[in-house]
């Protein structure tokens, strides 16, 4: 009986002391995603109307971090699903930079937006939810099997491909920008904790795990409650001071929803959102993943040159 008791005893340990380092990898995931003020719909704005591609060399470094991650913990990059052929793709990429400007933010900009105390962006996840709700009930899409690749390069030629993106980024943003230490510290911290999130939560990106949540409501719901906390933190310690946009506009509210709904369901054909080619694809060198983030900037580009943009960094 005491062997029996003691037995379920560690169990319980172990369960909990697992659900406290995936929340707490949940929180640091979150806080970085403010700290950096990272999004890549504040990286096309900037390369468009300024000419200035430091953030998404910074976005580049983050894929190479998680590849790095990926060796040194000895997994595999992993993705719900396969790629759709190239015309869904392209399409589900175009309606993905689309809900990105309608949104006003990337899956990265949404929580650090939320963190910034501006409430009307948890509607985009609640839109992307809904996509992935009436997937799983009505199989809008056929699921294929998980797929998984090592990343395409040896540790040693990506540390040499990091410090080649180090050096272009610290040579752009030398004389322009200030914030050379805050977007490195950020990009390592977001690639290597996504890629250590999914040694415990397999298949794990910001945009799964939402729809994740109806099928492993506990871990799902563990993740987003810290990610969500660790962005609000992160912004009090910046700005020494919490506010919070409540209520929020319907304005607001029907954007974030509509771009959440857009954005939802080109990750679900592509699949994967913004978060997902950089963190997996990326870094399990698939051309697909390239060739979607490219033409989802692409389409970005055009709607931020054709009508503007007010994205601007917060740190």
């Amino acid at each position: 009986m005491n062997g029996l008791s003691h037995g379920i005893g560690v169990a319980d340990f172990e369960t909990w002391a697992s659900f406290g380092l995936i929340g707490g990898l949940g929180f640091v995931l979150g806080f970085a995603m403010n700290h950096g003020s990272i999004c890549t719909f504040i990286a096309t704005t900037e390369l468009i109307s300024q000419r200035r591609p430091a953030r998404f060399l910074a976005l580049a470094e983050c894929a190479v971090w998680a590849a790095i991650a990926y060796i040194i913990l000895d997994k595999l990059p992993t993705m719900n699903g396969g790629w759709s052929p190239l015309v869904h793709m392209v399409g589900a990429a175009i309606l993905f930079g689309v809900g990105v400007y309608v949104n006003g933010a990337c899956i990265f900009g949404s929580v650090g937006h939320f963190g910034n105390g501006e409430m009307d962006f948890g509607f985009t996840f609640l839109g992307i939810l809904v996509i992935l709700s009436l997937d799983s009930v009505f199989n809008l899409r056929a699921e294929p099997m998980p797929i998984s690749a090592s990343p395409p390069l040896a540790l040693e030629a990506l540390l040499v491909v990091l410090f080649v993106f180090l050096l272009l980024r610290l040579g752009i943003s030398i004389k322009s920008e200030t914030n050379f230490r805050r977007l490195t510290l950020a990009m390592g911290t977001i690639g290597i904790t996504s890629a250590t999130l999914s040694a415990f939560a397999p298949r794990f990106s910001v945009t799964t795990s939402v729809g994740s949540m109806l099928s492993i409501p506990v871990t799902s719901s563990l993740i987003f409650v810290c990610m969500f906390s660790g962005s609000l933190v992160s912004a009090r310690i910046r700005r020494h001071q919490f506010s919070l946009s409540w209520p929020p506009t319907w304005k607001g509210v029907s954007r974030r929803t509509i771009g959440g709904l857009l954005m939802g369901f080109g990750a679900l054909l592509i699949p994967g959102g913004n978060d997902t080619l950089l963190l997996v694809g990326l870094p399990m060198g698939a051309w697909q993943a390239f060739v979607a983030y490219l033409i989802m900037v692409a389409a970005l580009a055009v709607l931020i040159a054709r009508f503007g943009s007010t994205a601007r960094s917060w740190s």
